[in-house]
């Protein structure tokens, strides 16, 4: 039934039109679990069962599947770090594959020297004397994986990059269980029920972000609103203010025409970066609200504090521009306001754009 489910997903994912990074590294997670699945099928119906060449075939059956699981932990570890932020690099994958070439060498190496494993004359599989290096390596690459999602999270505080990262911790859970439980009883098919269980989850939560995220950006999108700012409602006044910041780029229609869309795509996921670079360590939530247009909503120490912000925007455009020798000016018109007490989110995008409005006059004035 696991294997059912997971061939399922593998051919929604391998036939979506997004294919990022994340979404490959997903799907080949899934095809390492459905082909654990099946070894362990396959390890079952044979351990212990009398037939010509039977040590054999169960002898390199467990030389695939016990490295198959250290492999999976670096798949789970380079997806951790690409939805975390990180640029998968060749390079990068080399070494966090290192773990499961070496699980890979021993293994094999154990069809003779029973290093990891072993299987009786009478075709029964045994732990070898260094089966708890391959413990080791295979919750080691989880447990990696872990530790960098929980130094992120304390470097990192806003809303959206939190809620990523305890849906990250949440999907250790039923795995790690799984495998803690079958450690005492060699064979107990426990740890990838477990996992296929964690892909669904995650699948799922995938399918929400679809809904919720900008495809292009990555940032949320207007259906996320709503929820946000009933919830901020609540909370502002206790110390903080809650303000509203609209921004609009400069000439953007310019730049398509000059450059083509791929370029003004561009220029949008780049947008996307200095926005939530600005916010990293603040509390708030970061939004494409349409076309060229972007909303910032957030807590701030009084005026001074978000005149301050809009400041740390125009400095990271600038710095932006410079890193990447960009052939047109990035840079965008901001207005900003403080929540009124009873105002609907409407009247409050309103009141924003009315101050965007002005700055994008001003910025006219001041070109011309």
């Amino acid at each position: 039934m696991c294997f059912i489910i997971l061939a399922a997903i593998a051919y929604q994912s391998e036939n979506n039109v997004n294919q990022q990074m994340r979404r490959v590294l997903f799907r080949y997670t899934v095809y390492g679990i459905m082909c654990t699945l099946v070894l362990d099928t396959v390890w079952i119906a044979i351990d212990g069962l009398q037939f010509p060449g039977g040590v054999i075939v169960n002898k390199v059956v467990n030389a695939v599947y016990l490295p198959l699981g250290v492999g999976l932990g670096c798949l789970w570890y380079l997806y951790v770090l690409e939805t975390l932020g990180y640029r998968i690099t060749k390079r990068l994958m080399f070494i966090v594959a290192l773990p499961a070439m070496l699980s890979a060498a021993l293994n094999l190496a154990s069809m003779w020297t029973g290093w990891i494993f072993d299987v009786t004359p009478d075709n029964y599989y045994v732990r070898g004397p260094l089966f708890w290096l391959q413990t080791i390596t295979a919750l080691g690459m989880l447990l990696a994986s872990l530790l960098h999602i929980l130094l992120k999270m304390r470097v990192r505080s806003d809303d959206a990059y939190h809620t990523t990262v305890k849906k990250l911790l949440g999907f250790y859970i039923i795995p790690v269980v799984g495998t803690l439980a079958a450690l005492p009883f060699a064979g107990m098919p426990g740890t990838w029920t477990c996992a296929a269980i964690s892909i669904v989850l995650i699948y799922m939560d995938d399918q929400d972000r679809e809904i919720l995220r900008d495809s292009l950006t990555g940032l949320n999108n207007r259906k996320t609103l709503d929820a946000a700012f009933a919830d901020y409602v609540r909370q502002d006044g206790e110390g903080r203010g809650l303000y509203l910041f609209m921004l609009d780029l400069d000439d953007f229609k310019g730049i398509n025409d000059a450059y083509g869309h791929p370029e003004g795509d561009r220029a949008l996921v780049l947008t996307a970066r200095v926005l939530t670079g600005a916010m990293a360590g603040a509390r708030g939530i970061v939004a494409r609200f349409g076309g060229d247009e972007f909303l910032i909503m957030g807590f701030f120490d009084g005026d001074p504090a978000a005149a301050g912000f809009v400041e740390l925007l125009r400095r990271n455009f600038v710095q932006c521009n410079r890193e990447h020798r960009l052939p047109y000016r990035l840079d965008a018109s901001i207005g900003w306001e403080r929540y009124a007490a009873g105002e609907s989110l409407p009247q409050f995008i309103k009141r924003a754009d009315a101050a965007l409005y002005a700055d994008k006059q001003r910025r006219r004035r001041i070109a011309s």
